[in-house]
C-alpha cells in the first residue's frame, strides 16, 4: 500500500515574501528606471544647452499679409528685440501686444522658426460700412471703428448715419455700443442677398429717429422702414418695386410704415 505524500507546508513569515516579490519587481524594472533616468538627464542638458546657447538666438521677424518692411520696422512691429532667445519667448504675450497696438488686425499669430526667426500671420479687418460723426469713418462687422477718416464718403461703402458716438472716442479699435448700428448692418446684408435693388445701390441708412430707419437708394429715393418687421417690409418693398406704374427716377420716397405703402413723387 502506498502511503500519500505530505506536501510541506512553508512557515516563512508573510512580510518575508512580500519583501522577495518587491525585490524581484525592483530587479526586473532596474533597467527601466535607468534608461528614464538617462533619458531626463540627456533632454535636461539640451534644454540648457538650447536656453544657452546663441544658436536660439532671434536675428529676424517676418511679418506676412503687411507689405514690405525692414527689419528695424518688423522688430518695432512686433516688439521684439535682436538677441532674445527663441526658446524662452512667449508666443501668447506677442499675440497680445500686437492685437493691443493693432487693434486694425482682426486676426494674429505668432509662431516660432528655429533656430532663429519668428513669423508672424496678419489678417486685416474688412470694411463693412462707414459711419459718419464729424467725419466719416470706416466700420467692420463687428462694428470696430478702423484706420482712417475722411471728410468725404468712402468709395464703395454704405453710411450709416445717426449712430451713438462711442463713449471712449473715436480712435481705431474702438466698438460702437449701438443696437440700431448693428441692425443697419444686418439690414444691409439682407438687402444685399435679396437682390431687390438689382442694378441700384443702397448708399445710406440714417438710425437717427428710432422710430424710423431711413434707408437711402442712389442717393435721392428714401425708403422708410420703420423699426420692425423688416423682412416683412422688404418683401412688401420688392413687389412694390416690380409693380412701380411710375418712373423710378420721378419716385422721392416710399413709405413701408402703413398698411398701404405710401409712394412720393418729386
Amino acid at each position: 500500500m502506498v502511503k500519500p505524500v505530505k506536501r510541506k507546508v512553508s512557515h516563512a513569515p508573510l512580510s518575508l515574501k512580500f519583501s522577495e516579490v518587491i525585490r524581484n519587481i525592483l530587479l526586473r524594472s532596474l533597467p527601466y528606471t535607468l534608461s528614464l533616468t538617462m533619458l531626463g538627464i540627456f533632454f535636461g542638458a539640451v534644454g540648457a544647452l538650447a536656453v544657452n546657447s546663441p544658436i536660439f538666438e532671434l536675428k529676424s521677424v517676418k511679418i506676412l499679409n503687411m507689405g514690405t518692411l525692414t527689419s528695424e520696422q518688423a522688430f518695432k512691429f512686433s516688439e521684439l528685440q535682436p538677441g532674445e532667445n527663441l526658446i524662452h519667448l512667449d508666443l501668447v504675450n506677442v499675440q497680445q501686444v500686437i492685437k493691443r497696438n493693432h487693434p486694425e488686425f482682426k486676426e494674429v499669430r505668432v509662431r516660432r522658426v528655429l533656430p532663429n526667426r519668428v513669423e508672424i500671420f496678419l489678417k486685416r479687418r474688412t470694411p463693412a460700412a462707414q459711419v459718419f460723426f464729424s467725419s466719416y469713418v470706416q466700420i467692420d462687422k463687428d462694428l470696430v471703428l478702423l484706420p482712417g477718416s475722411s471728410q468725404t464718403p468712402f468709395r464703395n461703402l454704405m453710411v450709416i448715419k445717426g449712430a451713438e458716438r462711442p463713449r471712449s472716442g473715436l480712435y481705431v479699435g474702438a466698438t460702437l455700443n449701438d443696437s440700431d448700428a448693428q441692425k443697419a448692418l444686418w439690414l444691409m446684408e439682407i438687402i444685399k442677398r435679396s437682390g431687390i435693388l438689382k442694378k441700384r445701390t443702397l448708399t445710406q441708412i440714417d438710425i437717427g429717429d428710432p422710430k424710423n430707419f431711413s434707408l437711402i437708394v442712389d442717393g435721392n429715393i428714401e425708403i422708410k422702414m420703420g423699426n420692425n418687421h423688416f423682412i416683412e417690409r422688404i418683401k412688401i418693398l420688392d413687389q412694390t418695386l416690380k409693380t412701380l406704374n411710375v418712373d423710378v427716377a420721378k419716385v422721392r420716397y416710399i413709405d413701408l410704415r402703413f398698411d398701404d405703402v405710401v409712394i412720393g413723387t418729386r
